[in-house]
């Protein structure tokens, strides 16, 4: 049995881990909706698509992440929550580094074989998905390994902000339920 001390969540980390969930879900989204938007507005692909648009999403996505999530944990201790979280930034940070990364530091031969194709007036599809075009002028989904190491971190924060929702959610409903048998 717990006492009220201990057990303190606050309102407030489930407006933070709403924010967190949509900023993932737009990340996602970012990605995945990229390359029919490249179709529609090539010119606006050279800024939609710069490597350095997702570093600065890393830079808001990741404090707010590591935020909420760490407050929340301190809440409902869910191990799950915290793993899938840090296992998310990692993604992310890695999908935000690998544009950046000379071919001979790339980690994986695989990922150091994805070369970066110039298309879409010149937009960079070394970070985000595109439709380019093959040598022969048919079309084709590029999948860059950053844009997958992004989405596939962004579905993994959105796993853990609605984990870390639910588990502060079970706090506060055990704290209300020792404070009215009280």
């Amino acid at each position: 049995m717990t006492n009220q001390s201990e057990v303190t969540c606050a309102p407030i980390s489930g407006r933070w881990d709403r924010l967190g969930s949509m900023a993932s879900t737009l990340c996602a989204l970012h990605c995945l909706v990229s390359p029919l938007f490249f179709l529609a507005m090539p010119a606006f692909a050279k800024v939609w698509a710069h490597p350095a648009s997702h570093a600065a999403m890393a830079l808001f996505v990741v404090p707010l992440a590591l935020t909420v999530v760490i407050f929340g944990y301190r809440e409902h201790k869910e191990r799950w929550v915290l793993v899938t979280a840090l296992t998310g930034i990692t993604f992310i940070l890695t999908g935000s580094a690998l544009p950046y990364l000379p071919e001979d530091l790339k980690p994986i031969p695989v990922l150091a074989a994805a070369e970066p194709i110039e298309d879409a007036e010149g937009a960079c599809t070394e970070c985000c998905p595109a439709v380019v075009t093959d040598e022969d002028g048919g079309s084709r989904l590029h999948m860059p390994p950053a844009g997958i190491a992004t989405i596939t971190g962004s579905f993994l924060l959105i796993g853990a902000h609605l984990g870390n929702r639910r588990g502060c959610a079970r706090c506060r409903k055990r704290r209300d339920e020792e404070e009215t048998s009280s």
